[in-house]
């Protein structure tokens, strides 16, 4: 410990603290998987299913257009659970899901059915994140399309090293796109989560005790949320502290 230069104590320290937040987040994700399932297998006192409570509510709020279909295969395997999608104007559930009456099932299509009503009201936050969702799409070609353009203008003028720093930092400027696009992500989810809470009260398809598992399973998942955005802060700061480690180690 004692020959380790400051960065390099730095990366220990970074490195551990990804480690902690790597064991915290399979725990939550443990938990929330072993809620998910138990709330799906809660029925509902209503009686209702998730897809009748989801098209109910998309009518009365206008929203006749947006449909309601069981999620497909290829937008599993591109790791879409369920969603709203933009550009089909169309909420996507899994299949144990869809024709389920149970507190998991009807509370997560009708926080899906939020995020349809703040699309059709054009929320400032929602249509922020999803030209987020589609800028951040690049985000690993122009990191690396920016170093190695600050490498080849190194290369071919006078190797000073500043047009490679340069292109570093518009690259690290892009990945800062990725955390914006976290926080705001997190911000839209939680107003769709209380939307859905006073819809499902205000509309009695809850009562109290469902609203109460429900607002559980709904902090577990900002929960996820919240250490996934740390988990990205931290795995940049290591990248930069390896970045000038190495060039500290070359001078």
């Amino acid at each position: 410990m004692e020959n380790l230069s400051g960065l390099e104590l730095a990366s220990l320290i970074v490195s551990a603290l990804i480690i902690v937040c790597l064991v915290v987040a399979l725990v939550v994700q443990i938990v929330l998987i072993i809620k998910y399932k138990q709330y799906n297998k809660t029925p509902l006192s209503s009686g209702l299913t998730s897809q009748q409570t989801a098209r109910a509510l998309l009518d009365a709020n206008g929203l006749e257009n947006v449909a309601i279909e069981k999620l497909g295969f290829f937008r599993r395997i591109l790791l879409f659970g369920n969603h709203y999608s933009v550009m089909k104007k169309t909420i996507y559930l899994r299949q144990n899901i869809l024709q389920s009456s149970s507190v998991t099932a009807v509370g997560i299509a009708t926080q899906k059915v939020c995020l349809a009503i703040q699309h059709k009201n054009k929320d400032k936050s929602f249509i922020f994140r999803y030209v987020l969702q589609i800028l951040t799409l690049f985000t690993p070609l122009l990191f690396y399309g920016s170093i190695v353009l600050g490498l080849i203008i190194d290369f071919i003028t006078t190797f000073s090293g500043i047009p490679t720093i340069i292109g570093l930092l518009v690259g690290l400027g892009f990945y800062l796109l990725v955390f914006v696009l976290q926080i705001v992500n997190i911000k839209v989810e939680k107003k769709a989560n209380a939307q859905a809470i006073e819809i499902l009260q205000s509309a009695n398809i809850f009562n109290e005790q469902e609203i109460t598992t429900f607002k559980n399973l709904l902090k577990l998942y900002i929960i996820s949320d919240v250490i996934v955005l740390i988990l990205s802060i931290l795995k940049l700061i290591l990248q930069i502290l390896k970045i000038l480690t190495r060039s500290r180690k070359r001078v």
